[in-house]
């Protein structure tokens, strides 16, 4: 299978990253296409993979398209791709551009499968949700889930539900890490070396996700295990649920959905 990357942003690096077992083990051929050459050059030298220099060339014999650009970057390409992507299975990564959007602009006998990954996906524990165009046939969602699956967890879902789905895992590492970093601020507040805190907050994230995996609980039972009655725990979960801290994080998703679906709307 002949795949081309266009666009080697953070996300474009991560989906190839996850690609390059499969292209070592024979299963695809891979060639990209990043308009910045600084950019380019680097990833060039970091994965010793050479990159078309036109997006003419990244395109002339690929039977899969990646595309991974910015969603305000997608109308220019699309229209600069032409009758290129005639016949081939267009692979969209971009937040909020929806099927139909793409399918009025490229040839006529594209088909198109929507991807949102999240940046895990660097390191294969990515979630990658994919939702399939009117055209596409049982064949491309066999290779959407063999192309995707080494980068992480791959589900299907409604293209309606894709902009939620942007929301919540596409944007949710960064929700992530900035609990994780408030964490360790409140550690180095209370006393705590910077070092240490931060071994001690990852350590306890990381442990607490694997243990919840384990056990396959209900994160609300998950938390009644560590809260005693009158204890800290409990001391400290008042404060936040005072300060409507469950609240903030539904507000969040529901805002990044909003921006989603204005970024689909031009």
């Amino acid at each position: 299978m002949r795949c081309s990357l266009v666009g080697v942003g953070k996300m474009g690096e991560a989906i190839l990253k996850g690609l390059l077992p499969s292209v070592k083990e024979g299963k695809i051929s891979i060639s990209g296409y990043e308009i910045f050459s600084k950019r380019r050059r680097e990833i060039e030298s970091k994965y010793a993979l050479s990159l078309a220099s036109t997006l003419e060339e990244a395109l002339e014999e690929a039977q899969v398209i990646i595309v991974a650009v910015k969603p305000q970057q997608m109308e220019e390409l699309l229209r600069e791709m032409g009758d290129r992507t005639s016949g081939r299975l267009l692979i969209s990564v971009a937040a909020g551009i929806t099927s139909s959007f793409i399918q009025t602009r490229v040839a006529s006998g594209t088909r198109i499968v929507r991807v949102m990954p999240n940046t895990p996906a660097l390191i294969g524990e990515g979630v990658l949700a994919y939702t399939l165009g009117s055209n596409t046939t049982q064949e491309d969602r066999g290779t959407v889930e063999t192309l995707l699956s080494p980068l992480g967890t791959v589900v299907e879902v409604p293209e309606r539900l894709m902009d939620a789905v942007t929301a919540l895992s596409g944007s949710g590492p960064a929700y992530v890490f900035l609990f994780l970093q408030s964490l360790i601020d409140a550690g180095v507040r209370v006393g705590i070396p910077r070092d240490l805190a931060s071994t001690l907050a990852l350590k306890t994230m990381t442990g607490s996700l694997k243990l919840l995996e384990e056990l396959h609980e209900h994160p609300a039972k998950m938390i009644e295990m560590v809260t005693s009655p009158g204890g800290t725990t409990i001391a400290a979960l008042a404060v936040l649920e005072k300060a409507g801290f469950r609240g903030m994080i539904m507000e969040a998703v529901a805002a990044a959905e909003a921006r989603s679906r204005e970024l689909g709307q031009g």
